[in-house]
This record gives structure tokens, sequence and C-alpha cells, in this order.
């Protein structure tokens, strides 16, 4: 009996050694798993930074910045320079948690935030996109914002500026709302190329054309269609001699980047103009090179 009583003590020694042994398993499973996660989430945070800018101002902005995990270009996606576009600023919010496999994105979502605000075009300082020739001494208030805007687009290789336009663009006229004094439904470039001092070139408008592309295979309807709005801005014909205080036209002649403005119709419902502004952000990244793990 006493035989008997010892090995059914070692039975229960031995399933009770088991069960903590199976306990301490699962626990350092548990611990692995919650290792895992921390360092995810570490690795996250240092793929995407945010950075304020006039912090507790009316002028505040933000900044998203987004690292691949491998190297390639830096998109930079302006939004909100004009209050009254009220579908930029939501959409380029959605870029701003993304994740990038390669490259990098820069995502300013409210540049105007007076302008925002007030659901006007101009901000404190009139029309921000009106600023880009001023000095950054200027008194005007906005060129503070102005002169970020500067610094940003000196480290990024491609610059978006988003916007809405009344009408439809079109190279020749077709009736009121569709000819070429519309923006709406437009990719615009400041001149077909740009000459760099190194004797290489920007090709702006060869750019456009495939962002333009791209953009039109995933718009079944034709009427939504963009082209491709070649202002010309620096030649003494131009129609358009005003944009050459605009952002566009600085990041390409003063810090040579592709720069390119993204121009949907107001003439559409939010939602539709929302669905256009993203097919045309994707349609510039992957233009770009940059990969994405999905894009919005």
């Amino acid at each position: 009996m006493a035989h008997h009583r010892g090995v059914s003590f070692l039975i229960i020694l031995q399933k009770k050694t088991v069960r903590c042994c199976l306990t301490i398993c699962r626990c350092i499973a548990v611990l692995f798993v919650l290792f895992l996660l921390l360092v995810q989430n570490s690795e996250a945070q240092e793929a995407r930074s945010v950075q304020k800018y006039f912090s507790g101002t009316n002028q505040e902005v933000t900044v998203y910045t987004i690292k691949g995990e491998t190297s390639g270009p830096t998109v930079l996606i302006f939004a909100g320079i004009h209050g009254d576009e009220r579908a930029c600023p939501v959409v380029a919010a959605k870029y701003s948690n993304i994740r990038l496999k390669k490259g990098n994105i820069v995502v300013v979502p409210r540049l105007n935030a007076v302008a925002i605000q007030k659901k006007k075009r101009n901000g404190l300082g009139g029309d921000m996109n009106r600023l880009f020739d001023q000095p950054e001494t200027s008194k005007n208030p906005d060129v503070k914002v102005v002169n970020l805007a500067k610094e940003l687009i000196k480290k990024a290789d491609y610059v978006v500026n988003m916007h809405q336009g009344h009408g439809f663009y079109s190279p020749t006229w077709i009736n009121s709302k569709r000819n070429p004094s519309r923006w709406g439904q437009s990719n615009v470039v400041d001149a077909p190329y740009f000459d760099l001092p190194n004797g290489d070139k920007l090709e702006l408008e060869k750019f456009a054309n495939k962002v333009v592309q791209r953009s039109n295979e995933n718009i079944t309807d034709r009427r939504f269609h963009f082209q491709v709005n070649n202002t010309n801005t620096g030649s003494e014909d131009s129609r358009h001699k005003v944009q050459r205080k605009s952002l566009t036209y600085y990041a390409v002649t003063k810090e040579h980047k592709h720069a390119i403005a993204i121009e949907v119709t107001k003439n559409c419902t939010f939602a539709q103009a929302t669905t256009y502004l993203v097919i045309a952000l994707n349609a510039v990244i992957n233009e770009t090179g940059i990969v994405a793990d999905k894009l919005p």
C-alpha cells in the first residue's frame, strides 16, 4: 500500500509540475506577444511623427511625417491654403496615418487655419497663395506660415497643393463652365519643363500627364476626367502671371522641386470632391514610386 501511495504521489506531483510548466509557458508566450506589440508600436511611432507650429495661436499648423521602411522620394502634401475649399483638409487628413513600405510622405492638412475657420478664401493677410514672393521679414501676418511652408518644401522631392475650383478646365472653349478660364478637374503645372542649374530638367508636364492618366483610369464618368493645365506662369504671354506669387511656382523656380496643383471641381457633391481628390493624390503617390501598405 505504501508503494501505491508513493506512486500516486509521484503522479500527482508530475501533473502539478506539468500544469505549472504549461502556465509558465503561457505566461512567457503572453509576455512575448506583449513585447512584440511594444516593439511594433515603437516602430510605428518612429515611422510617424507629429509636429505643431505656432501652438496656441489661431494660426496653428500641424505637420505629419510618415517615413517608409526603406528609403525613397518624399512627397509633401499641402491642403487648406484657401479656407473655402473644405474637401481638401478632410482628404489630406486621411494620409496622416498611412503606413509606408518605401518613401516618405509629409502632410499639412490645414495650412491656413484662420481661413479654414472663417470658411473664406483668405486668412489674416489676404490670399496666402499669393504671398510666396514675399521676403521672410515681411510684416504680413501670414508670412510666418508661408516661411514654414518654404522650409518644408526644401526637404521634399515632390510638392502637391490641393485645391477646389469652379467649373471644369478645358484647353478650348466648350461652354461657360468648361473652358480655359476654369480650374476644376485639372492638374496644374507652371511650365512644360524647368531647366535646372546642373543641366537636368524637371519634366513637369510629362509628370502631370502620367498622373492624369492614372487618375482617369479610376474615374468612370468622363465628364469628371482630369486634364493637364499648363499655365506657363513664367512666360511673357502667360494669362496667369499672378501665379508667380504661388506656392507651386516658388517650389519649382526657387527650390527646383516637382510641383503640381490638384484642382477638383466645386461643381459636384462633397463626396465626389473627396473621391476625386483621393484618386488624384493616390495617382501622384504611385507615380513617384512611393509604396504604401494601403492608400485611402
